[in-house]
């Protein structure tokens, strides 16, 4: 008797799969609990077993997604040994992340504003988690000692911008290497130029 070594999905996994693509594909918005039922082959009443609401289930979702991005950014980045380094290996577990979970990327990406009050605080933590982490690699590249502390909040959040905003428009066929290199020269002369500029303008 011979066993698979795939592992069985349980009724919960089918029903996160169904749910992250059918909501990135279509819009939140557009699908309803009978829609995502219909999909998987069940009553809509089935569900109840495995989720709150429809709007709970965003949210598990969304809060995976950047729970998840978030602890392989960091454990990418602890490798570093020197800040050019950790920005390469920062856009590089973006870079994966959009290739393995590209559905979830679009619903943390477009579809937050659908989630409560309590929902979006937790998910504006992990956010600023994210960012914080970003700011202090720019921070510290390519700073040499004499160099005035610069505030650069607005580039975190145009970097952050560019790499969530590219995974949504660039649909051209590529490799995680060739994307994590192309996205890392662009961002390092978007950051050595911003700085440039901000330090002409302190002197």
């Amino acid at each position: 008797m011979s066993v698979s070594s795939k592992p069985v999905s349980s009724a919960r996994d089918r029903l996160l799969e169904a749910a992250v693509e059918l909501f990135a594909v279509h819009g939140f918005q557009a699908i309803g609990l009978r829609d995502l039922a219909n999909y998987l082959g069940l009553h809509a009443g089935s569900l109840y077993h495995h989720i709150e609401n429809k709007q709970s289930l965003l949210f598990e979702l969304i809060e995976s997604g950047f729970s998840d991005l978030l602890l392989d950014t960091v454990h990418r980045t602890k490798r570093a040994r020197n800040p050019r380094e950790r920005l390469r290996l920062f856009i590089q577990a973006f870079v994966a992340f959009r290739f393995n979970e590209k559905h979830t990327l679009m619903l943390m990406a477009r579809e937050v504003a659908n989630l409560d009050t309590e929902q979006k605080a937790q998910v504006i933590q992990l956010k600023n988690r994210y960012a914080s982490l970003l700011k202090s690699i720019i921070d510290n590249e390519d700073r040499e000692p004499g160099t005035p502390d610069i505030d650069n909040c607005p580039m975190t959040g145009a970097v952050i911008a560019i790499l969530f905003g590219q995974a949504q428009w660039y649909s051209v066929e590529t490799t995680k290497a060739v994307l994590t290199e192309t996205l890392t020269t662009v961002i390092s002369g978007i950051i050595g130029h911003h700085k440039k500029i901000l330090i002409q303008g302190i002197s």
